[in-house]
């Protein structure tokens, strides 16, 4: 078997390139971002405030984690009704990031470029119902509509500034807001016992992915009840718990000549150590990282379906692909009745949207967990509040690791099988796809 290239892949939110090398004595996939990015070039020298409408450009939830650096910035805490509407934004955009994961998922098993009058005139009969779908990206469209409303628009929002956000809801958008909420809710049960009777679980859909899994891999997330970061080891003992401005005391980044992201480590170990991808210092984050502290969730629904996620797949920690994408509709349910509590009008009624900033200092940060996983922010201005230094951590580079590892893994599964080029492109991104 010949080397062989697939570019692009399907669904990745970076340019991304695999790479297979074959011969007799070795088999070795690379999973390679080839666009590179330089934050700091396109931040430095600007003012700080700023910053929430440009780095929007990495996902809409960096927009939230950099005004909350520009609070601690600028020394100001927003009131009630702004929070509220942050976090009313954030999980918009948690239900719409989700639940598009899960309608690619579904939609990989049919051709969606097939002209639909040819479809249905031979009878095909498919795994997912097409009415499924379309009520999927219904409530996709759906949610990117309270995200606009919320955010100014959807995908590069403007809402959030220090000290809180720019405008108050407009009267009809309220009643709005909590139509959708309801909507979603109830749609995300249906889909939920879907996925359960067709997709998850032995002898179902994804039965064919039981044996793509790493080995067990630490993982790194926000503690809900202090905001503390906790690192969990690959049999998710808590290693280590510290505050989020600690960030870049604890992981460094190593960088390699074939890819242009780097790999985030936890600090600790000598250079020669890290070369090994293998190294147990690498982690990942998102919503299997999040699952595997093993931690109750607090909305019922959700903790309903991780119950039946462990009755299915077995206690926490999980590392298998279908352990990540139950995942996803765990967190899904979890984000929507977070939509139907936060979209009531009390909550997002109030007497002030900011807290106008009266004095400036020189560092800010931010941390939240996003849709993909733990992000941070740190900046350092001068007098002025020109950008001088800046620091972001981004999910593209704390799962690198964990998107190499997947891409052997499912590379040496495709080989094992006999498939084909196709195939093994389509095992690939299918691996990756719910990390």
């Amino acid at each position: 078997m010949k080397n062989m290239t697939f570019e692009p892949l399907r669904w990745q939110e970076d340019p991304v390139r695999i790479t297979v090398f074959h011969d007799t004595e070795y088999l070795q996939a690379y999973f390679q971002v080839s666009a590179p990015r330089d934050i700091e070039w396109i931040c430095k020298g600007r003012p700080v405030e700023e910053l929430p409408r440009i780095l929007t450009i990495l996902s809409p939830p960096h927009h939230l984690a950099s005004a909350m650096a520009l609070d601690r910035l600028f020394e100001v805490e927003p009131p009630p009704l702004a929070v509220n509407m942050r976090e009313a934004l954030l999980q918009a955009h948690v239900f719409r990031h989700h639940l598009r994961k899960l309608y690619f998922l579904l939609s990989s098993w049919q051709n969606p470029f097939l002209d639909y009058k040819t479809r249905e005139s031979r009878g095909e009969q498919h795994m997912v119902p097409s009415h499924i779908l379309d009520k999927i990206m219904h409530h996709v469209s759906l949610s990117q509509e309270t995200a606009a409303i919320l955010g100014g628009r959807c995908d590069h929002p403007l809402s959030a500034v220090a000290g809180g956000v720019s405008r108050f809801l407009k009267e009809d958008h309220y009643h709005r807001l909590s139509e959708i909420a309801e909507s979603c809710l109830k749609f995300g049960m249906r889909l939920g016992k879907f996925l359960r009777d067709e997709i998850f679980g032995d002898g179902k859909a994804l039965d064919g992915f039981q044996n793509l899994q790493i080995e067990p891999m630490a993982s790194l997330a926000l503690a809900e009840k202090d905001d503390n970061v906790v690192l969990r080891d690959p049999v998710e003992k808590e290693m280590d718990r510290f505050s989020p401005d600690m960030i870049f005391e604890k992981i460094g980044l190593h960088k390699e000549l074939w890819t242009h992201e780097p790999f985030a480590y936890v600090k600790g170990q000598s250079k020669d150590e890290i070369k090994n991808i293998f190294n147990s210092q690498f982690f990942f984050v998102g919503p299997l990282a999040r699952l595997n502290s093993g931690e109750e969730l607090g909305s019922p629904l959700a903790e309903e379906e991780r119950q039946r996620l462990i009755e299915a797949l077995g206690p926490f920690p999980h590392f298998g692909v279908v352990a990540a994408y139950w995942s996803l509709l765990v967190e899904l349910l979890q984000a929507a009745e977070k939509m139907t509590e936060l979209y009531a009008e009390e909550k997002l009624t109030g007497p002030d949207i900011r807290t106008i900033p009266s004095e400036m200092g020189r560092e800010g940060y931010g941390a939240l967990e996003s849709p993909q996983g733990l992000i941070y922010h740190h900046y350092q201005t001068d007098e002025r509040g020109i950008v001088e230094d800046i620091e972001v951590l981004d999910t593209a580079t704390e799962n690198n690791a964990l998107h190499c590892l997947l891409t052997q893994k499912a590379v040496e599964v495709s080989m094992a099988q006999g498939k084909t080029r196709e195939e093994m492109k389509n095992l690939i991104e299918m691996s990756l796809l719910p990390f």
